[in-house]
């Protein structure tokens, strides 16, 4: 069987639920609709560490805002640190003549949110730390890769994004 030469970067909390902080998990492990499709379309999965499990080696955490993570001595840092590695393992499939499908993150998420963040009072427009981190260092490497937000209270809206993106890198 040929390899698709494919792969798409997956948040951690996509793959395991787990590693949410208390309350906010809607699965009870891994996000089974896209990763069922992410199969069926054949793309190769790299699930991208979760920089607040990494940062407090612990799941078992209460929510705390993006706000309250960026007052957080050295959590910038080490997202720019994390995203800065995933580059290193893009750039390494890249060479190879893989094509990278895309990045997938969790909205309303403080480090992996894509379009909305839970201020944890309400929803607001922006992105988590981490991904802020991960674009800033793909734009100096100029990097094209698209970036979505899965949305984990209407799982098939963001299907239909992933769907929609799947289909544009068929070749």
């Amino acid at each position: 069987m040929e390899r698709s030469k494919k792969i798409i970067f997956v948040s951690h909390a996509l793959l395991n639920q787990n590693a949410m902080s208390i309350g906010k998990a809607k699965f009870p492990g891994v996000v089974k609709e896209i990763v069922e499709l992410l199969a069926e379309a054949g793309v190769g999965i790299v699930q991208m560490p979760s920089p607040e499990f990494e940062f407090n080696g612990s799941p078992e955490w209460k929510f705390k805002p993006k706000e309250s993570w960026d007052k957080t001595k050295g959590y910038r840092v080490h997202c720019r640190s994390l995203s800065l590695q995933i580059l290193k393992q893009i750039e390494k499939y890249m060479t190879r003549d893989y094509r990278i499908v895309g990045v997938l993150g969790v909205e309303m998420d403080p480090t992996s949110a894509v379009y909305q963040v839970d201020t944890g009072t309400r929803a607001v427009p922006g992105k988590g730390i981490f991904i802020e981190e991960l674009e800033e260092q793909m734009k100096k490497k100029n990097f094209q890769v698209p970036i979505i937000g899965v949305n984990l209270n209407n799982i098939y809206s963001s299907m239909e994004k992933l769907q929609s993106l799947l289909k544009r890198n068929r070749y």
